[in-house]
């Protein structure tokens, strides 16, 4: 009797533990009123507060003692105008770019194809080059050259080569007469040949 008692019982006392925490995920948020939750969300954010203030109190002391010449090497973060703003953001030029542009860059295929299954390594490589393409370049009109894709399946679809050399020129669609007045841009990717990718960084190409 006391087996089947014990059988009986821990389902019960493992259902209301279950049941306990439900009823307290339940409540979660309830159990503060409007102002206690005010008054939490004021209280962290004077600490956020204090601690970025004495983070900068204490940068300032360090960037006081340094020499002039490591001083020029923190000259980009003087540019911040304030908190949270990236140098990149500071820096960034307001006029727009030409619709007509071009790159060349390098692009390492093999590490996204790598643990990749055979029959989806070629495919793959191509569309994460349409997917670079679309990053830089701002288009969803991207098209692959036929010299791109027969480098890219010259050692059949497992075989893909590392690295290749691109160029990537963004254009602008001749439109006819019933077109829309908004322009249509689009992407031409075109191979490169190159005996050896060292030193050879993305450039503008005029």
């Amino acid at each position: 009797v006391s087996v089947l008692y014990c059988v009986v019982f821990y389902p019960l006392k493992k259902q209301s533990l279950f049941t306990n925490k439900m009823v307290q995920k339940s409540h979660k948020g309830k159990v503060l009123g409007k102002e206690k939750k005010l008054a939490a969300v004021a209280a962290r954010r004077k600490a956020v507060a204090a601690r970025a203030k004495k983070d900068d109190t204490r940068w300032k002391r360090v960037l006081a003692k340094l020499p002039a010449a490591k001083k020029a090497d923190y000259s980009a973060m003087a540019k911040v105008a304030r908190r949270g703003v990236t140098r990149r953001a500071a820096n960034r030029k307001s006029e727009r770019k030409p619709d007509s542009v071009a790159y060349e860059c390098t692009l390492h295929i093999g590490k996204n194809l790598k643990g990749r299954t055979f029959h989806k390594r070629a495919p793959t490589a191509v569309k994460k080059i349409r997917e670079f393409a679309h990053t830089l370049m701002r288009t969803k009109d991207n098209r692959i050259d036929a010299s791109l894709n027969n480098f890219l399946w010259s050692r059949g679809v497992k075989g893909v080569p590392k690295r290749v050399r691109v160029l990537i020129q963004r254009k602008v669609a001749e439109q006819g007469e019933n077109a829309s007045k908004r322009k249509h841009l689009y992407t031409v990717i075109t191979h490169v040949p190159t005996e050896s990718f060292e030193g050879k960084l993305t450039k503008a190409v005029v």
